[in-house]
């Protein structure tokens, strides 16, 4: 027997008809789950001047897939009441072809035949907006047929749209070719408190509101008399991701993959994660009817189809939660955490502990229809499939303590948001403990000296370094309450404090790096792993390096212990004078 609610809540899923893009058509479905983005403005503000103008023009709408540049230019012909694209060709790169013969460059220069070289400048008025990756943009234009589109090849590039940094966007006068980028805005805005995610919350709000509007919540009400609904589990998911508590540790867990692991996340990606943290993909309506009678079995199964565990306990549900599952709760250690993990698996009854977790949520009806109290052996697996369980819901809740990871990107969060809003002499700490890492990278002598060669078996080399932060001075408006368009890298650049010219090098610091160098503040040394991992900081130390006067002046010291001498060789007007002290 088939799920009505299940099936309802299947067209979240990635490979479901609704879930797929398409300019021509813009069903109530999509219109119910289309939120409003800062994209969106953007690109309304672009076509209204294009409009204005008159003048012939493509506009790109650049991306990656799943980001919703189809559903943007659907919503935008068929549900948008000023008609914006009234007077525009749509041309979605990824569902559609002239002729299935032709290459992808051969249907795109075949297309975009208006804006090739030839006849890009004739003002015939004609406007498209095409939907492309930027993928796809960047082989078209790099590809034979490119050839002829050298104007627009031209125009990519002075604007920088394959960039990872983000440059200014506005509308160009007298320019025939205009874009907006998806891959220039993350899925939360920065601001002075942390993040806003304004849009996360109405995205995954869509699903879960209680409002006859809502299809999903109205298919939920409409299956309350399913034989099974008093200990279904996903209808108990539903009623637990319904309260925006937990819908927030959802989206910090989507947050945090973005800034840790530089994931791209699309609004397709997040509503298929939503059904897959709703709906376990072995979750069978009869043989769940079949085991209700079955304490153990039930319990078991239960547990399994639960929100907490399916974000933490299955590989490969998708890719999105084997991204969040490095991040598990579990795999943090803290003094706390540890104690409570020995005290539960010491006790024979567990219900007033439980009991405490699942207050507050629908899972707390297993204290009722099962004897879980009484799990019996304390080294029972299902005793600690249960403890597994309890520690994730107890962290969806929120009520475990902050641990050290959670400070760190707290920080991290900090630091782009000074970044981003022109405050970088806020920066100051974060400036020191790179130079602190630059200059101990090969190990700790001397201030203001960086080992310059290690290789050698007997000694280590030492030149002297006068580094100093050559911050941007860059003044970013502050206009806005949150920042909408940013990169989630840092850029720290560094200059030689002694040349009347100095130079300058720049950094790259992702999370990884942020997190390599605020441990080596506090002591810690790198790996050959770190070295290895972190090959972009090992060339930045070696461009720093050239900063140093290594021409003038070097120092030897000895790696064997009890060896405390060092050996200088300096040059001077009449040569390089060694000195041994």
């Amino acid at each position: 027997m088939a799920c009505a609610f299940i099936a309802e809540l299947s067209k979240l899923r990635k490979r479901s008809i609704e879930s797929v893009g398409n300019v021509t058509s813009f069903d109530e479905f999509k219109k119910y789950l289309h939120v409003l983005r800062p994209i969106e403005t953007e690109l309304r503000n672009l076509l209204k001047k294009i409009t204005e103008s008159n003048q012939k023009t493509l506009v790109l709408l650049c991306g990656s897939a799943g980001d919703g540049k189809s559903h943007l230019m659907s919503y935008l012909r068929h549900a948008d009441s000023e008609h914006l694209l009234d007077s525009f060709e749509l041309y979605n790169d990824a569902t559609e072809s002239s002729a299935p013969e032709l290459t992808f460059d051969e249907t795109l220069a075949e297309r975009l035949a208006p804006f090739n070289d030839e006849n890009y400048q004739i003002n015939d008025h004609y406007k498209m907006i095409m939907a492309i990756n930027l993928g796809t943009l960047n082989n078209f234009i790099e590809s034979e047929r490119g050839q002829n589109f050298s104007a627009l090849k031209k125009y990519v590039d002075e604007n920088e749209i394959f960039s990872s940094y983000m440059c200014e966007n506005h509308y160009r006068e007298n320019s025939v070719f205009q874009h907006v980028n998806f891959s220039d805005y993350q899925v939360f805005t920065l601001n002075e408190y942390g993040i806003g995610t304004e849009y996360l919350e109405n995205l995954i709000g869509k699903v879960f509101y209680h409002d006859t509007t809502n299809p999903f919540f109205r298919s939920f009400e409409e299956n309350s008399s399913c034989t099974l609904c008093q200990k279904c589990p996903v209808r108990h998911n539903y009623e637990f991701l319904s309260d925006p508590i937990h819908q927030k540790s959802l989206i910090n867990k989507i947050v945090e993959v973005v800034i840790k692991d530089k994931k791209i996340v699309s609004t397709r990606d997040i509503l298929d994660f939503i059904y897959n943290v709703l709906v376990h993909p072995e979750f069978d309506y009869s043989k769940m009817c079949q085991i209700t009678t079955n304490d153990t079995k039930y319990l078991s199964e239960y547990i399994k189809y639960t929100t907490p565990m399916l974000l933490y306990e299955y590989e490969d549900i998708s890719p999105l939660i084997n991204s969040i599952r490095k991040y598990d709760i579990l795999k943090v250690r803290q003094e706390e955490m540890d104690a409570d993990m020995i005290k539960f698996h010491s006790l024979e009854n567990i219900h007033d502990i439980f009991t405490d977790a699942t207050t507050g949520t629908p899972y707390i009806v297993l204290n009722s229809t099962t004897n879980i109290a009484n799990l019996g052996d304390t080294k029972s697996d299902l005793k600690k499939f249960v403890y597994r369980f309890v520690v994730r819901l107890k962290e969806m809740k929120g009520v475990l303590p902050i641990t050290e990871q959670q400070v760190l990107l707290k920080e991290y969060i900090q630091a782009l948001y000074y970044q981003n809003s022109g405050q970088e002499r806020k920066l100051g700490k974060l400036y020191d403990a790179t130079k602190k890492a630059i200059m101990n990278w090969d190990g700790q002598f001397d201030s203001d000296t960086i080992c310059i060669d290690d290789s050698n078996e007997r000694f280590w080399v030492l030149e002297q370094l006068q580094l100093k932060p050559a911050i941007y001075h860059k003044s970013n408006s502050l206009d806005e309450s949150d920042i909408q368009r940013f990169s989630i890298t840092l850029k720290l650049r560094f200059r030689n404090d002694v040349a009347s010219d100095p130079e300058t090098a720049e950094i790259s610091m992702d999370y990884s790096l942020f997190e390599m160098i605020t441990a080596m503040k506090n002591g810690y040394r790198p790996t050959v792993q770190d070295k290895n991992q972190h090959t972009d900081f090992v060339s930045f130390v070696q461009r720093v390096i050239e900063f140093g006067n290594k021409a003038d002046r070097i120092t030897l010291i000895p790696k064997e212990q009890g060896q405390d001498y060092r050996v200088t060789f300096e040059k001077t007007d009449f040569g390089y004078e060694f000195k041994v002290v």
